[in-house]
């Protein structure tokens, strides 16, 4: 029972990890407080894909159900295309043991259902409000300030926990540095309607220097993405920056299928890399999902890591009394799950976005090694099985890549493109 201001936790950030952990919290039977600074979440060139993996940990902690109804869709289907033409197709029921697929995801509409449900639940959400570094009572309970306007709300509790973003304000509250892996590729991203392609699949295409992809939503509208070089964040800027995102993203399809594709929303274009916090864990305080570590977007696994960040901490905090035992043991175990993320990620990039005959030569060995072992110590299955348990080596880098190969077998004719899931 809450007893005024003073609560089990107070969660800072109320999109997808906050409300998650809220929702979570509350069910276990927890008094959370929930604040949000947006009134309402806009819509962002982020997090429009779900992968098999990361439906997984939603239905673990209960939360799948709010997938159909947040406008998002299924996508059984990975269609890709090399030269326009497309390939064959890939199934992910082929590979997912629970038969999961990828999700198109309306990513403030799952915000807006999951903050609703938090309140339903019985978390106390405050919003709009911005949080204020918390402060240490002499009774061992944090306070920490929500203002709104000229209004503010005190709310103390046992622990605070930092889910706002990549831009976490929360990490300064613990004394941690954000750390920027090196920006090899970026990301360029619209939402758009009117796309001639089968909207039961997601779209994967190549072209010279980079791939594009398309995720369609519920509503018929799609969330369009460029992967590629950072010079095409100089071409996608100014008055004609959905024009020119429209002609590069078209060029890696099938003639027509964009002839009456609009944007109908801003392109944005963004770094494609990670940035991690140098420590997640302080004195009765924890960062989750992209405080902690946002994955390189390009990559799409930012809202599985997060539902992944949701579990693993609900099920410590209910399970050990001393919360500081388990948030220390939460940051210990994280990067068991994220540190395979990451090195995908820098391994991988390379693949998509370089030119050149080094490059073609690399592709080359990786499509080969896929094709000798299609499961390479877990990282060709990445995205319908998660990272749990995969190597991050020197080792498991060259086989994933192909490094270990003889060169002298690879006798293919042809030097394939790899697609985004890696099939």
């Amino acid at each position: 029972m809450n007893h005024g201001n003073a609560f089990d936790v107070a969660i800072v950030g109320g999109g997808v990890a906050g409300s998650a952990l809220a929702i979570t919290l509350a069910r276990a039977g927890m008094d959370v407080a929930l604040i949000e600074r947006e009134a309402r979440f806009r819509d962002r060139v982020r997090g429009d894909s779900l992968f098999p993996w990361g439906v997984v940990e939603a239905t673990r902690l209960g939360l799948a159900d709010f997938l159909p109804v947040s406008g998002a869709r299924p996508l059984p289907i990975w269609q890709r295309y090399d030269d326009r033409a497309p390939l064959p197709s890939y199934d992910w029921r082929w590979d997912v043991p629970t038969g999961d697929v990828v999700w198109g995801v309306n990513h403030p509409g799952l915000q807006e259902a999951l903050i609703e449900h938090a309140r339903d639940a019985g978390a106390t959400v405050i919003r709009p409000a911005k949080a204020l570094r918390p402060e240490r009572l002499s009774s061992g309970l944090l306070e920490l300030q929500a203002h709104a306007g000229d209004s503010s709300t005190s709310c103390r509790a046992r622990l605070v926990v930092g889910a706002d973003g990549k831009d976490s304000g929360a990490r300064r509250w613990i004394g941690a540095a954000a750390i920027l892996d090196p920006v090899h590729h970026v990301l360029a991203g619209c939402l758009v309607e009117g796309i001639d392609l089968d909207p039961d699949a997601a779209h994967v295409g190549h072209y010279e220097g980079g791939m594009a992809l398309i995720l369609h939503h519920a509503s018929g509208r799609a969330r369009a993405y460029i992967v590629g070089q950072p010079e095409i964040a100089e071409r996608i800027r100014g008055s004609r920056a959905r024009e020119t995102f429209l002609e590069i993203c078209s060029g890696a399809f099938p003639e027509g299928a964009f002839f009456r594709t609009k944007a109908v929303g801003p392109a944005a274009v963004f770094p494609a890399s990670d940035i991690y916090a140098d420590r997640i864990a302080g004195e009765g305080i924890v960062l989750i999902g992209d405080a902690a570590a946002a994955n390189d977007p390009a990559q799409g696994q930012g809202l599985s890591l997060a539902l992944r960040d949701v579990r693993e901490l609900s099920e410590l905090l209910v399970a050990v009394d001393d919360w500081q035992e388990a948030i220390t043991t939460f940051s210990q175990r994280r990067p068991s799950w994220y540190e395979p993320l990451r090195a995908y990620a820098l391994w991988r990039g390379p693949l998509v976005s370089d030119v050149g005959l080094d490059a073609d030569l690399a592709r080359g060995r990786a499509a080969k090694a896929a094709e000798l072992d299609p499961f390479r110590d877990g990282y060709g299955a990445l995205h319908a099985l998660g990272p749990e348990g995969l190597p991050v080596t020197e080792l498991a880098r060259r086989h994933f890549l192909g490094e270990d190969l003889d060169l002298a077998a690879m006798t293919s004719p042809s030097i394939p493109r790899i697609d985004a899931a890696n099939h």
